[in-house]
């Protein structure tokens, strides 16, 4: 794909391009978009300061968090851009490692792999640079485009006798103009061929300019994709450059990427605001993507810190020499409230968790059941409580070393709910909580939300596991 706008359909009207190249409006100064827009620094500091403390506590897991950003954003990035499909469980399988590259071949095909690991490479590349206090200039934009599109040896192109493939020239500008007619049969117009020379050394010397380098991260990553998508100066990738461009802040910042997902509706009609000159919109988006990112991290790094879920099974086998059958699991029969969005939170983590009890291949030394008790007191102020039961599952080992550990989980939902209200999951255990912003849920919950919930799910079952075995280990002791 050309861009990061639509592309024209089928057959789409012919244009004369001295008149696109006519239209083509240079981006703005980033004196003028900074003066257009604004960051909410103190929110902002709120959620960095999680990934500073990861870095002072925990310096060896946290890495293995941030990996699984990367994949996430590597793999994105090219379905962004429509070069393979996917789906948000498919890149859940990718950013863990579920799958292997062999496996990702089998699924997706060959090309997409090979895409995958130039998006990989590329965010590597983006991190080592970022790493060092080098400024960017267009020899390293030209280097990053060839990294990106390694794999790539030919892009599409619109001609007078219909779509054909032509040689993609890797880390080169456009030799041809890319101003496309969009679906409505407007034109939207990148820079001249003759005009993106100069007008990417222009947008490195912003780049490079004091005002810009004492700037918020965020107002850095969301001009220097704008300015970028505006020039277009490649004759195919960049979307992908613009997004592993933009993270170079970010890592710089807080040692993040920028996460965009192919879900985030969002994306494209903030970029299209900016073009209409509505610069807050896209810097808003990109400061939630920032945000997204570094809970998503926080997450994935609690994953990485509970035991797997093979070691807590094996655990609990070494430890019985004989054991009954399983018992039938008692049905969830947990009652909807008037609640409808938190409801819709709950309900897809309720699901998933299921889905996570029922796939375990349980020793028959061990029982799994579901089951429903009173709930606790909200953990803040001027919340209530989604319904009047929680619900969570049991595990139970059984004679001779018979003990039972219990997890059970309530909604806890503003009473005052605005989109900067945040809606609560609580173990009533654990008072492990997972949240997310009421904004983030209607109509339905956003990618993001549902990748996070996925990463959070799947820590439970093996942290619930390896306290039974903790229990029945002392029983035995005794």
């Amino acid at each position: 794909m050309n861009s990061t706008h639509e592309p024209p359909q089928e057959g789409a009207q012919r244009f004369d391009p001295r008149e696109a190249d006519a239209q083509y409006r240079p981006f703005p100064s980033f004196e003028e978009w900074s003066a257009e827009s604004g960051v909410n620094s103190p929110r902002w500091e709120r959620y960095a300061e999680t990934i500073r403390e990861l870095k002072r506590t925990s310096p060896d897991l946290l890495p293995l968090a941030l990996e699984v950003v990367k994949r996430a954003a590597a793999w994105d990035t090219g379905a962004i851009e429509g070069l393979y499909e996917t789906n948000l469980g498919f890149t859940l399988t990718v950013a863990m490692e579920v799958a292997t590259l062999e496996t990702l071949a089998e699924q997706k095909g060959e090309e997409a792999r090979r895409l995958f690991e130039s998006q990989l490479k590329a965010y590597d590349y983006v991190l080592d640079f970022a790493t060092q206090t080098i400024p960017i200039a267009e020899a390293w934009v030209r280097e990053l485009h060839k990294v990106v599109c390694g794999s790539q040896d030919t892009y599409e192109v619109q001609t007078p006798i219909g779509k054909q493939r032509h040689p993609l020239p890797k880390g080169e500008y456009k030799r041809n103009p890319n101003h496309v007619v969009q679906r409505d049969g407007s034109i939207h117009s990148w820079a001249p061929v003759d005009s993106t020379p100069p007008e990417m050394h222009r947008l490195c010397e912003e780049l490079r300019s004091d005002n810009f380098n004492a700037a918020h991260p965020v107002m850095q990553a969301a001009y220097a994709h704008y300015a970028f998508v505006s020039i277009h100066p490649f004759a195919d990738g960049n979307g992908r450059v613009a997004r592993a461009l933009a993270s170079v802040f970010t890592y710089r910042a807080e040692s993040i990427p920028l996460l965009i997902l192919k879900g985030d509706a969002e994306y494209l009609p903030a970029l299209e605001a900016a073009d209409r000159s509505e610069i807050q919109r896209f810097v808003d988006f990109i400061f939630e993507k920032a945000i997204d990112t570094i809970r998503l991290t926080e997450v994935s790094f609690k994953a990485a810190k509970a035991p797997s879920l093979e070691a807590a099974l094996n655990e609990l086998t070494g430890l019985y020499i004989r054991g009954l059958q399983i018992r039938e699991k008692a049905e969830a029969d947990f009652r909807d409230s008037a609640d409808e969005i938190a409801m819709k939170l709950f309900n897809a983590f309720r699901d998933r968790l299921s889905e996570g009890l029922n796939s375990i291949d349980l020793p028959n030394v061990v029982t799994v059941g579901s089951v429903m008790s009173g709930t606790g007191a909200p953990l803040r102020t001027k919340y209530h409580v989604l319904g009047d039961k929680s619900w969570g599952f049991t595990f139970s080992s059984a004679e001779p070393f018979r003990a039972s550990v219990h997890r059970s989980f309530q909604v806890e939902v503003p009473n005052d709910a605005t989109g900067a209200e945040t809606v609560l999951i609580r173990c009533l255990q654990s008072n492990d909580i997972f949240e997310a912003a009421v904004s983030e849920l209607s109509p339905e919950p956003s990618a993001s939300v549902r990748m996070r919930l996925s990463v959070w799910n799947d820590k439970l079952i093996p942290e619930a596991l390896n306290e039974l075995s903790t229990r029945a280990a002392a029983l035995l002791n005794n």
